[in-house]
């Protein structure tokens, strides 16, 4: 086989993936595609403005409008911000810890058929669990409020990087790994040009629903035990009904989550810069 014809099966089986052969230039127009964003957050904006502080069609003591809210916002910032680094030191390591165990058990479930075909049964059955059910099992099992709430958060994540793991590995193309047999590429190298690349689509899929999913639970489990977070912020104004610092937090939780997908979309798009879609 000539330099040339092994070259295209290099690019077959996914492993110069990250340089194609011909990278077409297209013209960007990002500003003109995401010019719904502010338009959209603009009308959502003065329409509550509009239901509250002008014509009073909600119930002011639930919904605070803008006057309020978006003072206690800039006065509470500082609380807010000491709450964002408490809630990351819970989701932080336990997101990585599901990460690592979800990725790579993933792999070896995906790769080795008698062992799928037996845990898959328990696989199904486990995840189904509402992870917020198991809330009272946890606080009572670990020591620490905090331990409890890292379990909660990981076991979350766990399930769907593990589940989109395995799809993601059992439909990869057999062409990419009889091909990588027949260029004799194993072990490692074979797992990090080819398998991995190959299922990275559909895992980084299940890992943006994981870490959706984990911010969800980060704030559920900051509502009992905890002295500090964003979630504590939350249930603590709720209890002394001071309904327009609660929507301060909820206004404060989703930005923080927009940024923290945002990231994670740059990274997606970079790893995935050879598909179609990136």
């Amino acid at each position: 086989m000539g330099k040339t014809g092994f070259d295209e099966v290099k690019i077959l089986v996914g492993l110069d993936v990250s340089r194609p052969i011909h990278k077409v230039k297209k013209p960007r127009r990002l500003a003109s595609k995401t010019i719904g964003i502010p338009a959209i957050f603009i009308a959502g904006l003065m329409s509550y403005w509009l239901a509250t502080d002008v014509f009073a069609l909600l119930d002011p003591f639930l919904y605070a409008g803008p006057s309020k809210v978006l003072p206690a916002f800039v006065r509470y910032f500082d609380k807010l911000a000491e709450g964002l680094w408490s809630s990351m030191k819970l989701l932080v390591p336990a997101y990585a810890l599901a990460l690592g165990l979800g990725v790579t058990l993933g792999v070896l479930i995906g790769l080795i058929k008698p062992l799928r075909d037996n845990l898959s049964p328990y696989i199904n059955a486990l995840s189904a669990v509402p992870v917020t059910l198991l809330t009272p099992f946890a606080i009572h099992t670990f020591a620490t409020f905090s331990a409890a709430s890292l379990f909660i958060i990981f076991l979350g994540a766990f399930w769907p990087i593990l589940g989109t793991t395995v799809a993601g590995v059992v439909t990869i193309d057999k062409r990419y790994l009889e091909n990588a047999a027949t260029l004799e590429i194993s072990g490692p190298e074979k797992m990090f040009r080819i398998i991995l690349p190959a299922a990275a689509p559909t895992i980084l899929a299940g890992c943006s629903i994981a870490l959706k999913f984990s911010f969800i639970l980060l704030t559920v489990s900051e509502m009992f035990g905890a002295t500090s977070g964003m979630g504590f912020f939350v249930q603590y104004y709720s209890d002394f009904a001071r309904f327009d610092l609660v929507l301060v937090g909820f206004i404060f939780m989703a930005l923080v989550l927009v940024v923290i997908m945002y990231l994670f979309d740059l990274f997606k798009n970079r790893v995935l810069a050879w598909t179609l879609n990136s």
